[in-house]
């Protein structure tokens, strides 16, 4: 009996242990089960803000953009560049397809106006919302009034001939579409744009504007639990709130992840909605089990370990393809990138490269082909980069058709990108030859090298160098190149502040009759006092002309030698005719002479009293009217002289057929001359002007020997330090009085 009672009491903790211990399992499998749960969420968390923070960079980048446009519009409109709203169309309309534009509109306070494609437009609805706005606003998506597409109107309000007017700019709505439609996690993700009150303004894969982004959820996905609707209202207080969140919702009984990304534009969101069965499959099928294997052996136990191993390995895969690889080539993405190329900075520097790498023009193919025939010529090009590049390259798409190269070449970098290029300019897609043109930016690895963001803006800066006028489609960065920016960076912040500080001090530079060395007039020579430092034109003159600078200054220049020449005037009964260059970046504009004229008058200044400047390169540009340009100078009653003559490219026949003053030839051929002889091209130059009935002005004359050579030709005018250097107003003046040349009441 003793023996049974042992035995019962044995079997009853023997049974209380396995329950203890199956009770245990069930504890631990549960606890597992919510941490895997947790970690697993965590990254989808992680993964998911992510690629939402990424399309919303690059929406609000393209937005941006894309504003900057319609704000230089507007600068050229209050700059007085434009007298006509078709001059307006005319000027920034070839422009419109780089910023996917569809037409300009300009309408008055009633709604009244016109496109720049030829609608007429009568009372636009709802016209106040674009006049109330104080700066460049962007609306929400609305039917188009002229087709029947979705549209969105970039405006701004500004002056035009003391009326205020407002400029559109359109753009479909599907061009946003396209960076929505991003393939997100295996294309069963979806992107939403909404503004800050849930409606929605792009709908990635149905064409639900104007719907309101709760409603839909709840109405599209059946949600009737408190517990969900309460986590929808929080989003939508969240975003009221200016806040981003991500969080998990039971949506038609199946586990959505949802991430809401503000976009810091007219408070619109981002909202990235992606479905928990393909996300976190694996996560789903282990709670399933776990919750069964309680009652299990623990043979079984040590199974589900396996299969949960197992189950994280693939889950991670997935993880991991879907963050770091690009699902059109195949290749990494810029993530992918990023995180490799850390293995080549840890090794040596010595013949490391990264190159950035893009198809000129890549826009042309997506109107010519289909969308999937363009992601293939992707495919096609970036297979053929990585087989052409030395082997264990780095080779990823970071955009559209933008990809990075990071690669070990020991030979000569030029010998690699001829290689490379005759490889890419033909791509074989399915059967037909795609020929294409590529730019490429490339830098070479240093010891110094330590952040890869720097390195790439190094690249990006030297590729966007490949996209100027070089000869080679491909730029290396050198350091050179970056203490130019640098410096060029440096003017760029400082032109407009030292404008307004009248920082640009005007210098005159005399010129003299040949045949008795008396005053014939001066040239406005435009110099940067800054800091008690003098920066020399060449520093700022070409970067002014790039960025457009050039004509606030050059109408600064004029202005200010019209104020001095006034003060002459009244000083003097003679004052002296006063040259002004003037930077061909003007004659984009055919009557641009007509603001000069107006500033002349001003000052009522006789316009034969000015001598305008155009350097010799401008008549041989073939996008500029210069025939027409100086027929309209002309008109004015300006001198005009030809400045730089015999170092461009123009021909004699352009040369007779430009109704010029002056040639002022230029100080190369002085300095080549030989001055014992007569035969020579200044000769030449002089006497060819002489029968064109045009005078000449030979520049750079330094020495008593070239003055004397210059007098047996027959030349008119002479220029250069042998008689002056540039000099400043005051000592300008004191050069006039002590050569008692234009004093009051004598000649």
């Amino acid at each position: 009996m003793k023996e049974k009672k042992k035995k019962n009491k044995k079997q009853q903790l023997t049974i209380f242990m396995i329950g203890m211990f199956i009770f245990l399992c069930f504890i631990l499998s549960i606890l597992y089960s919510l941490g895997m749960k947790q970690l697993t969420y965590h990254n989808v968390y992680k993964n998911i803000s992510e690629l939402s923070e990424q399309t919303a960079t690059q929406l609000s980048m393209s937005i941006k953009n894309q504003m900057k446009f319609l704000d230089l519009i507007v600068d050229f409109i209050n700059g007085g560049y434009a007298k006509t709203e078709d001059e307006i169309f005319k000027r920034f309309e070839p422009d419109l397809t780089s910023y996917h534009f569809t037409r300009l509109v300009i309408l008055d306070s009633k709604g009244n106006g016109k496109t720049s494609d030829g609608y007429t437009v009568k009372n636009y609805p709802n016209i106040e919302e674009f006049f109330a706005q104080e700066t460049t606003y962007l609306s929400e998506n609305r039917p188009s009034t002229v087709s029947e597409n979705q549209v969105n109107i970039y405006s701004k309000v500004f002056d035009w001939h003391g009326e205020k007017k407002v400029i559109f700019a359109t753009i479909h709505t599907n061009n946003y579409e396209e960076i929505l439609e991003r393939r997100l996690f295996n294309g069963l993700g979806t992107t939403y744009l909404i503004n800050n009150q849930g409606e929605i303004l792009i709908g990635a894969q149905e064409k639900n504007w104007n719907s309101n982004f709760y409603e839909y959820l709840k109405n599209n996905y059946q949600v009737k639990s408190k517990k969900e609707l309460e986590k929808i209202t929080n989003m939508s207080n969240q975003i009221l709130n200016n806040k981003v969140g991500t969080f998990y919702i039971s949506l038609k009984n199946q586990v959505h992840f949802i991430h809401y990304e503000k976009l810091n534009i007219n408070n619109w969101y981002v909202v990235t909605l992606a479905p928990g069965s393909t996300i976190a499959k694996e996560l789903s099928t282990f709670l399933s089990i776990s919750l069964g294997l309680c009652f299990l052996q623990l043979i079984i136990l040590f199974s589900i370990f396996i299969y949960i191993y197992l189950g994280k390995q693939k889950q991670n895969k997935q993880l991991y393809e879907m963050a770091y690889l690009d699902p059109i080539t195949n290749l990494g993405n810029e993530y992918f990138f990023k995180e490799h190329s850390k293995e080549f900075l840890n090794q040596s520097p010595n013949h490391q490269y990264i190159m950035m790498i893009d198809i000129n023009k890549f826009k042309h193919f997506n109107k010519i082909y289909e969308y999937e025939f363009c992601n293939e010529i992707l495919k096609c090009f970036g297979q053929k980069l990585k087989n052409t590049l030395p082997k264990n390259s780095i080779v990823s798409r970071v955009s559209r058709d933008v990809f990075l190269a990071y690669f070990s070449y020991t030979g000569k970098i030029e010998h690699l990108m001829k290689t490379l290029f005759v490889a890419l300019e033909d791509l074989k897609v399915y059967t037909i030859h795609i020929h294409i043109n590529v730019a490429a930016g490339i830098y070479k690895i240093t010891k110094k090298d330590i952040d890869m963001n720097d390195i790439l803006d190094k690249v990006d800066t030297a590729h966007a160098k490949s996209k100027g006028p070089y000869d080679s489609n491909y730029y290396i960065f050198d350091e050179e190149l970056e203490n130019k920016m640098l410096e060029e960076q440096q003017i760029e912040l400082n032109m407009e502040s030292a404008l307004q500080k009248q920082e640009f001090k005007i210098y005159y530079q005399p010129k003299v009759y040949v045949r008795n060395g008396s005053l014939a007039g001066a040239e406005a020579l435009v110099r940067w006092e800054k800091d008690e430092t003098l920066i020399p034109p060449n520093h700022f003159i070409p970067l002014f002309e790039k960025n457009k600078f050039i004509i606030k200054l050059d109408l600064y220049v004029f202005e200010t030698v019209c104020k001095h020449m006034k003060e002459w005037r009244e000083k003097w009964e003679h004052f002296p005719v006063i040259s002004v260059n003037i930077s061909k970046e003007h004659f984009t504009d055919e009557n641009f002479i007509i603001k000069y004229a107006k500033i002349a008058d001003k000052y009522s200044i006789p316009h034969e009293m000015i001598d305008l400047e155009i350097t010799e390169s401008a008549t041989s540009d073939e996008s500029i009217n210069i025939v027409q340009i100086i027929n309209n100078i002309k008109k004015q009653g300006f001198l005009i002289s030809l400045d730089d003559f015999g170092v461009g490219s123009s021909s004699l026949g352009m040369l007779q057929q430009l109704n010029i003053d002056i040639i002022k030839i230029d100080k190369t051929f002085i300095d080549q001359a030989n001055l014992k002889s007569d035969r020579n091209i200044i000769n030449y130059i002089a006497l060819m002007s002489q029968k064109l009935g045009v005078k000449t002005i030979v520049e750079g004359i330094e020495k008593k020997d070239q003055v004397e050579f210059i007098q047996k030709l027959k030349c008119d005018m002479i220029q250069g330090y042998y008689y002056s250097k540039p000099l400043p107003k005051k000592d300008f003046e004191e050069y006039l009085q002590e050569n008692k040349y234009y004093k009051k009441g004598k000649k």
